[in-house]
């Protein structure tokens, strides 16, 4: 047979054969496109719900039996101060269950613009007073009033946070309301 004989017949239907004899297998061709968006929209899914895992996560203590006092009474004396920024100065008022409104009136106080400027030595002053009558309390909120400078807000925030006291030569820094909460964006 000749040449053209064995490509006709390979033509006409004949099995087709590589080098080694073997039958040649025809080529596989997958289409990954269905599986691909199926895994792609399942990663979407799971990442999407990782973040809301963290985000969900609460804070919590677990109760232990000790022979100690209950610290129970004292959280409940501690207070949040509110600190209201505005054009004239500071506003400032304490929040609290444990509280008679006598008694919470009494710790709020106006602070008043020194010059032309905030006066944040006595803001700080004021909420150390505060700490050191409440230590538990660590919870400061800030509501600027609208137009107020934002250097301005920092500072109360760094006012409110810490102060700095004299130990030896050097000064330390003492947390004072470590949790600034700001009510309002400000712009």
């Amino acid at each position: 047979m000749s040449a053209g004989a064995e490509s006709g017949d390979e033509e006409a239907g004949g099995a087709r054969t590589n080098v080694f004899g073997e039958a040649v297998v025809a080529p596989v061709h997958l289409n990954l496109t269905a599986l691909m968006d199926i895994l792609s929209n399942l990663l979407f899914f799971l990442l999407a719900a990782f973040g809301a895992t963290i985000v969900m996560v609460i804070n919590g203590t677990v109760p232990v039996q000790s022979a100690d006092e209950s610290g129970v009474a004292d959280t409940k004396r501690a207070v949040t101060m509110n600190v209201s920024v505005n054009r004239e100065g500071f506003q400032v008022a304490a929040l609290g269950t444990a509280f008679t409104q006598d008694e919470l009136d009494s710790m709020g106080r106006a602070i008043p613009l020194r010059g032309k400027t905030h006066d944040f030595g006595a803001l700080t002053a004021h909420l150390k007073d505060v700490k050191q009558k409440f230590p538990k309390s660590d919870t400061v909120i800030l509501t600027p009033e609208p137009g107020i400078k934002y250097e301005v807000l920092v500072r109360a925030m760094d006012a409110a946070r810490e102060y700095e006291m004299k130990e030896g030569v050097a000064m330390r820094p003492v947390a004072l309301f470590p949790t600034v909460v700001v009510s309002t964006l400000v712009k």
